[in-house]
């Protein structure tokens, strides 16, 4: 019988945001990203909601690290420093990467954070980083905010912007480039987060994975055609989790839709990130492991999502993706593993939990 305490369980992404109203850089856009933010977290249950207090706060990364690792069952994760550049750091600052990544050798890596339009030399940028960090892969946004406020995208497909930086992110030796889709910040058009942009980037780069965050929470259809396609396109289903425990009936829909392309197959192209500690990672660790898919329906005929299935999501196909090698994964996070008792949500940290 397969567990959930004999699973390799990669949270492949994690932040550490600063929220403050002392952090917004252009006002009228950072703080609907924060009230935004909050109201997803607001549809959590009771016990994993904090107050809007603790919440609208500069997030310290030692509540960040205890959240995965003493709160929940992850045993690796990998830190992503933000460019959301309407916040004067990014919303989660290149200073908290590095800190995760030295503090945490065993269980922790860190993405570089690129602006590949607002930062002068974004290639330089890169290469700084990725020395600094040992990061393995970038992650980036499909649009920009000058401080003034103007708003800016581009497309992954870019030959004079995306390719040049793909192509030295390859020079670099990298494995992913992870890039957030599907879900716009802000009152911004939403055209920059759709995933027609993907596919020539993959065909053009096959040495680099390509890693679609937030996907299938819009345009769930065109992205399995996407993993279905390309061997080099995967899925992280940061905030799609979510629907798991507010919506299961809309989340199995989500998962039809991207996987009817690929049938079975696609399983193996899905990757976890809860985007801890934005929500709780026990939280969607516990509903997802318990979730009882129906049979689904796939191009080649029906099929079922078994708990090995959920295994290869939770960490295996992280490994395979991001280019580590998964029976020393699994060696170096048993180093670093607690007694197997799972704290209670937020009881580690300084948040403070919503009354009701």
């Amino acid at each position: 019988m397969v567990s959930l305490d004999d699973t390799l369980v990669v949270d492949a992404v994690s932040h550490s945001y600063n929220l403050s109203p002392s952090n917004y850089r252009v006002a009228e856009q950072a703080e609907p990203v924060a009230r935004n933010g909050y109201g997803l977290e607001s549809s959590m249950p009771d016990k994993y909601v904090r107050t809007e207090e603790t919440f609208l706060d500069d997030w310290q990364l030692a509540d960040t690290e205890s959240t995965l690792f003493q709160e929940s069952a992850t045993d690796f994760s990998v830190f992503h420093p933000q460019t959301i550049m309407v916040f004067e750091d990014g919303l989660t600052s290149y200073e908290k990467a590095k800190q995760f990544v030295e503090r945490n050798p065993n269980q922790g890596a860190a993405l570089a954070g690129i602006d590949p339009i607002g930062m002068d030399n974004p290639k330089e940028e890169l290469t700084r980083q990725v020395e600094e960090l040992g990061a393995h892969g970038v992650k980036i946004y499909p649009s920009y905010w000058e401080a003034d406020g103007t708003h800016r995208g581009f497309r992954m497909d870019d030959p004079e912007t995306a390719f040049p930086l793909w192509e030295h992110a390859a020079d670099l030796g990298l494995d992913v480039v992870a890039v957030h889709k599907a879900f716009p910040f802000g009152t911004v058009p939403m055209k920059p987060y759709k995933v027609d942009d993907i596919e020539e980037a993959a065909i053009s780069f096959p040495d680099l994975n390509f890693e679609i965050v937030h996907g299938g929470l819009t345009f769930a259809e065109e992205t399995g055609w996407q993993i279905m396609r390309h061997p080099n396109v995967y899925i992280n289903l940061e905030l799609t989790l979510s629907e798991a425990v507010t919506t299961p009936k809309t989340f199995v829909d989500t998962m039809q839709e991207l996987l009817y392309a690929g049938g079975k197959q696609a399983v193996d192209k899905l990757i976890w990130g809860t985007g801890a500690p934005h929500f709780h990672p026990q939280l969607l660790l516990e509903r997802f492991w318990e979730f009882d898919f129906p049979e689904m329906d796939g191009f080649a005929g029906t099929f079922t999502i078994t708990q090995e299935d959920k295994q290869k999501i939770l960490g295996e196909n992280f490994a395979k993706a991001h280019g580590f090698d998964l029976d020393e994964l699994r060696a170096q996070t048993e180093a670093d593993e607690s007694d197997g008792e799972v704290a209670d949500p937020w009881s580690t940290t300084n948040f403070e939990v919503a009354t009701t």
